[in-house]
């Protein structure tokens, strides 16, 4: 590796259905997904489940996010992220409650339609960020509608981040400052503005 900017492309086949590529980023290289969009077959690439902060149990509950930081070797980004903690679809309607999710739920999914390449012209970025009333919802996959944007010439980014008491519980001391779930938005937004050049899109050019 040259340096933290060179990409590094290699294709693999993992079985006759699924082919993948890995790039190299800042924080360490990743192997993310072909894919072929359900509107007209268009091919793009997909890179899900990729950490933006540290799983916030123990310690962290409630609190701001940490950073996840960097990684060593190839890391996996072929499956979403564990969505956030939530009610079950059906019990916003009952008195069942059944909840589903985790708590460990910071997690990123970045689309393009084209492979990064050195010294090209970054694109600009368009970030979905949940809705749900803070209650519900998530970034995954099969939530944002992403194959309707690969025709367009954007990088994409779906993130995760806490809801409901985990993510707005305000205690108003040390233990439950409040608004962790605005604060995982901050975080997540600033992981794209200092690793997003190395998927090919524009920091500075962020919807």
């Amino acid at each position: 590796i040259n340096s933290f900017c060179s990409i590094h492309l290699i294709l693999e086949q993992i079985n006759m259905e699924e082919e993948t590529v890995v790039i190299q980023t800042k924080l360490g290289q990743l192997r993310g997904l072909v894919k072929h969009s359900v509107l007209n077959d268009k091919t793009y690439y997909a890179f899900l489940g990729i950490p933006f902060g540290k799983p916030p149990l123990g310690d962290l509950r409630f609190k701001a996010p940490q950073p996840y930081g960097d990684w060593e070797g190839i890391r996996d980004a072929l499956k979403d992220g564990n969505d956030p903690k939530q009610p079950g679809l059906m019990s916003l309607y009952s008195q069942s409650f059944e909840s589903s999710g985790s708590e460990d739920c910071l997690y990123l999914n970045i689309y393009m339609n084209e492979l990064p390449r050195i010294n090209e012209e970054k694109k600009p970025v368009l970030v979905s960020i949940p809705s749900g009333g803070f209650l519900c919802w998530s970034g995954s996959s099969t939530k944002c509608g992403v194959d309707n944007f690969m025709n367009g010439d954007v990088v994409v980014v779906s993130f995760n981040y806490r809801l409901g008491a985990f993510g707005f519980l305000s205690l108003e001391n040390d233990e439950a400052p409040g608004n962790a779930g605005l604060k995982d938005q901050t975080l997540a937004l600033k992981w794209v503005h200092d690793n997003i050049d190395s998927f090919g899109g524009d920091p500075n050019n962020v919807t």
